[in-house]
């Protein structure tokens, strides 16, 4: 996805360090939030925020606010879907690394609370055994799986990752229908797929894919790994990366594409041989 966009200049089995409270604030309530050009329900599509990201106020207009979201968009979002609310002295965390985890009112419990989607980070407040409980904003806590986060202790993953992992994430998303704009199971487009992927891995990239290839390091074709992001211009119309995927190895790499949504699609093709516009390496 390109497009220009208005933006302001990421484990041990231990209980979170105490973190000085902070003010109040919006963030997200909702398993997911669409961000919009407009407040307007036919606005374009900008970009999507996931449960738990703050939402820096702007403005608000009747039904909406206007804020900036993590990924760096700023936009409307619809009241509905944000809380306002002061988030917990806690500075771990945890990240859903499965397409969808379910949130439950207790350990083992059958009574569901919510639900959240990949990429989705969470204020961590306990362990129990095999589950955590986590903050969610404007509702009580809820408690999700082990087996369905990771640990990242003080906020951050301290692991070594490398471009195969990368590749696993984005391949738990095979499938997912083709949306400008979204960044999750529910649609998802082609520099929100590479985006949430290095976010799970401990980078994070800018949101669309003219900026993302403007970081990294340039990387020759005959070069290519695993893992490493390949830019194409599929419009005719320049030097510009309009469309952004994952190098899997083989010529081939991991993109969502319209009416196809998340899929294998290879450097050969005649779409991707004539637009090809360079590779960028993002880790080791």
């Amino acid at each position: 996805m390109n497009r220009q966009a208005k933006r302001l200049s990421p484990p041990a089995e231990l209980p979170p360090e105490a973190a000085p409270a902070r003010a109040e604030g919006w963030y997200v309530g909702s398993a997911v939030a669409d961000v919009r050009a407009n407040p307007d329900q036919g606005a374009e599509l900008v970009t999507q925020a996931l449960l738990g990201d703050e939402v820096k106020f702007l403005r608000e207009e009747g039904a909406w606010l206007q804020g900036q979201v993590p990924d760096g968009y700023i936009g409307w979002l619809l009241k509905k879907d944000l809380v306002k609310a002061a988030s917990p002295p806690a500075r771990d965390r945890v990240a859903v690394n499965v397409p969808r985890a379910i949130l439950y009112q207790e350990p083992g419990s059958g009574a569901v609370a919510g639900e959240a989607l990949l990429g989705t980070d969470l204020p961590l407040l306990a362990l129990k055994g095999d589950w955590l409980e986590v903050w969610l904003p404007g509702r009580p806590s809820a408690w999700v799986a082990r087996q369905e986060v990771e640990f990242w202790p003080g906020g951050q993953l301290k692991e070594r990752r490398s471009g195969l992992d990368v590749i696993k994430v984005a391949e738990r998303l095979r499938g997912v229908a083709y949306l400008w704009g979204g960044v999750s199971l529910y649609g998802i487009d082609c520099s929100g797929l590479t985006y949430i992927a290095y976010f799970l891995n401990g980078v994070k990239l800018p949101r669309d894919a003219d900026m993302q290839f403007k970081v990294g390091r340039p990387v020759a074709r005959k070069d290519l790994q695993p893992g490493d992001l390949v830019f194409f211009n599929t419009s005719g119309t320049g030097t510009q990366p309009t469309h952004v995927g994952i190098y899997t190895g083989n010529g081939q790499f991991l993109n969502s594409r319209s009416h196809q949504g998340v899929a294998v699609s290879r450097l050969d093709e005649p779409l991707f041989t004539a637009g090809y516009l360079g590779a960028r390496r993002y880790l080791p």
